[in-house]
């Protein structure tokens, strides 16, 4: 269940939006509401408004958050709001879903894959597998009565998450509302889109909020602020309602500087509001700001357990610490039990960043460190261990590429940035093997995620390193470079690099060269020289005959 929301000032026309939204739900078609803002213009709020409607409606409503720091987690928006529901279902719920279905999603959910151990099977690596499971679910979940989805976030959402979304847009599951929350200017491409087309569609409805007036920000800040201060205050925040609120929690008026402020410096944020926010951790006692400071390392939402494990202090006494941070309102209940949410990102973005630089590689350190003795998998463990392994650690390099192998089936794009960052805490010298190992998969994920420039950079950097004399892997790595160039269309690269690697072959008549001919009539194909393409695929084939090799003259 989610909790009302806060009283919402001057969002009259936009309440009512989503009111109809909703309403939408009742003829059991699938919809989706999209709710857009800049930081601090009252999304979250909006999507607890509409979580409350729908469940004053006796809806059900699931409810998740991208993080800002924890983009890493293949689907994590989606676990987030549907892993501890899903835990506690009835098995006899989830038996209408096929056995590819379920043993699917328990790829995906930590809660179902004891449950469901013999059917978590490994497919294949086509990532519309998970698209057809998680809309399945979803239907399922709405079949006794509809169920609204609240993402909040998702412009730092993860791609996996970014791709489903994408899937579930062109056919949203039957009784289900998709109510999505982003910043416009940090839309991810793929998101924009499949949103786009959703809206021409008739699906999806825009939801933009835009600043307060002066008179709902007067009606905002309330009695506590005289008539004339909350004139000053919007002026200052430009009538965003998070700014607002927070300047009127600061004694400090307008203009004044408070050591600490570059915190925020990387975000788009007034400098008299990073003010008030550094106000507020400054008169916080150093043991209780330690404790906050390692739950912004643990996550956001975070539990009691990890924070004190991030954070190097006993459970009691974080327990003590999140007693005063809640009363501060420096940190908030979620409707889970032991689970903890920031009051906004920005302020776990401040703590994060105002921690001591190398206490947050320890603090790391020790969250990953927990996590492993949880029993979490290398996915959930490696953005800790990206974060704080030393370079040459080759048990962080065998994690994270165990995380990127398991991660690239459904998001390749993730499992390309383990790969990289594996790349980076190996050796310089002694590790060629592992090296060309891990450029090759990160190629390979890279092309996977239609990122064909730096899959094609990572096959340049393989076959740099590819020996003279190995020459069926050199032929291998050409081919795929030549592959990527033509799909970035630089066909003149392509065909020189192909043509130059056959003319260098010792042995005209090998397999490798048929390969080579082979590739330059694909080459041909693209820069539509149909009569070269011909003559390359016979002098392939001509050349594949004495080998007696059935797959080359195939």
């Amino acid at each position: 269940m989610v909790a009302a929301a806060e009283q919402l000032i001057g969002r009259a026309a936009e309440i009512e939006a989503l009111r109809k939204a909703l309403a939408g739900l009742d003829g059991g078609e699938g919809r989706a509401v999209e709710v857009v803002g800049e930081p601090g213009m009252g999304k979250t709020r909006m999507l607890a408004e509409l979580g409350a409607m729908a469940d004053a409606d006796a809806r059900l409503v699931l409810s998740g958050s991208a993080s800002e720091l924890e983009r890493g987690l293949p689907f994590g928006v989606f676990l987030d709001a549907l892993d501890d529901y899903v835990r506690g279902l009835e098995p006899r719920r989830l038996r209408s879903l096929d056995d590819e279905t379920r043993a699917e999603l328990a790829q995906l959910f930590p809660s179902l894959r004891e449950a469901d151990a013999d059917d978590a099977r490994r497919l294949d690596d086509k990532r519309y597998h998970t698209h057809r499971a998680m809309g399945r679910l979803l239907q399922t979940l709405a079949a006794s009565k509809p169920l609204v989805l609240l993402l909040d976030d998702l412009h730092w959402a993860d791609s996996g998450s970014i791709e489903l979304l994408g899937s579930l847009l062109r056919r949203p599951p039957a009784g289900v509302l998709l109510a999505l929350a982003l910043r416009p200017r940090q839309q991810p491409e793929r998101l924009f889109g499949a949103l786009e087309r959703a809206q021409r569609e008739g699906v999806a409805t825009r939801i933009e909020l835009r600043e307060l007036g002066a008179e709902h920000a007067r009606e905002l800040l309330g009695d506590a602020v005289g008539a004339t201060a909350a004139t000053e205050l919007h002026a200052q925040a430009g009538g965003n309602p998070f700014y607002l609120e927070q300047l009127a929690r600061s004694p400090r008026r307008l203009g004044d500087a408070v050591a600490g402020e570059a915190s925020l410096a990387a975000v788009d944020v007034p400098p008299a509001v990073a003010a008030s926010i550094t106000q507020e951790l400054t008169v916080l006692p150093p043991d209780v700001r330690r404790v906050l400071e390692g739950a912004a390392v643990a996550g956001d939402p975070f539990e009691p357990e990890l924070a004190a494990a991030t954070a190097g202090v006993p459970e009691p006494a974080v327990m003590e610490a999140l007693d005063e941070l809640l009363r501060c309102d420096l940190v908030r209940q979620t409707e889970l039990p032991r689970r903890f949410r920031f009051r906004h990102p920005l302020v776990r973005r401040a703590v994060y960043e105002a921690a001591p630089g190398a206490w947050r590689l320890t603090a790391h350190e020790r969250g990953a460190e927990a996590l492993a003795a949880r029993g979490a998998s290398a996915p959930e463990r490696a953005h800790h261990v990206e974060a704080s392994a030393r370079t040459g650690d080759l048990a962080a390099v065998t994690l994270l590429s165990e995380a990127a192998a398991a991660t690239a089936p459904r998001a390749p794009a993730t499992a390309a940035r383990f790969y990289a960052a594996a790349l980076r805490l190996l050796p310089d010298a002694g590790h060629d093997t592992a090296r060309l190992e891990l450029l090759s998969a990160r190629a390979q994920a890279h092309a996977a995620a239609g990122q064909f420039a730096e899959a094609h950079g990572a096959l340049l950097e393989c076959v740099d390193m590819v020996r003279e004399e190995a020459v069926a892997m050199r032929v291998t790595l050409t081919a795929a470079c030549a592959g990527m160039e033509n799909l970035l269309s630089h066909h003149a690269e392509a065909h020189a690099r192909l043509f130059g690697a056959l003319e260098e072959l010792p042995d005209p008549r090998s397999p490798e060269a048929v390969e080579l001919m082979v590739q330059l009539s694909v080459d041909a194909l693209f820069r539509m020289e149909y009569d070269s393409m011909r003559e390359w695929a016979q002098r392939a084939l001509d050349a594949a005959r004495p080998l007696d090799d059935r797959r080359l003259q195939a």
